[in-house]
């Protein structure tokens, strides 16, 4: 008699979902350009893989980068989670923020919020769950984000950072 045993692959779920990496020249096309702002590959200060995105914004009200957002139901994860180095000395603040709505929502209703990017190797991670409005303290829709960027606030001279590997996870 033979006996058979099957051990079933069941598929382990991905405990988190990258957005961005930065590896291709085809990711500078998810971007959205504009003025003030130069975006290129480079081969320093990735923390993922081999390759991060260097910024360099230039004084300008609010340099900074839009992705251009696939997904927009993050109500299956916990946090965003991006990298981001400064090769400055001094600390830069860096504001994110997020619209849960397809217009340019006002100040009062998206999510505004600074960090402080110390020199170094920077990682941020920002709960879902806290993704309120700046306002209101609306809790942000999580299943519609239509909207991620990262920016400065008036930078008084050019700006160089690395960012990479933003990613949603569980």
């Amino acid at each position: 008699m033979i006996l058979l045993i099957f051990v079933g692959c069941a598929d382990i779920p991905a405990t988190e979902k990258i957005l961005f990496d930065f590896e291709e020249d085809a990711d500078l096309d998810k971007i959205h350009w504009k003025c003030h702002t130069l975006f290129s590959l480079s081969d320093h200060h990735a923390s993922h893989d081999a390759k991060s995105l260097r910024m360099e914004l230039y004084p300008s009200p609010y340099p900074g980068v839009t992705p251009i957002l696939k997904d927009n139901d993050w109500s299956r994860f916990r946090s965003l989670v991006f990298d981001v180095y400064n090769p400055h000395e001094n600390g830069i603040k860096l504001t994110v923020r997020i619209d849960d709505q397809k217009d340019y929502p006002e100040y009062e209703n998206r999510y505004n919020k600074g960090f402080v990017l110390e020199h170094g190797d920077n990682r941020i991670e920002i709960s879902v769950q806290s993704l309120v409005t700046s306002g209101t303290e609306r809790r942000l829709e999580a299943t519609t984000i239509y909207r991620l960027i990262m920016f400065l606030v008036d930078p008084p001279v050019k700006t160089e950072l690395y960012l990479d590997h933003i990613r949603l996870v569980k």
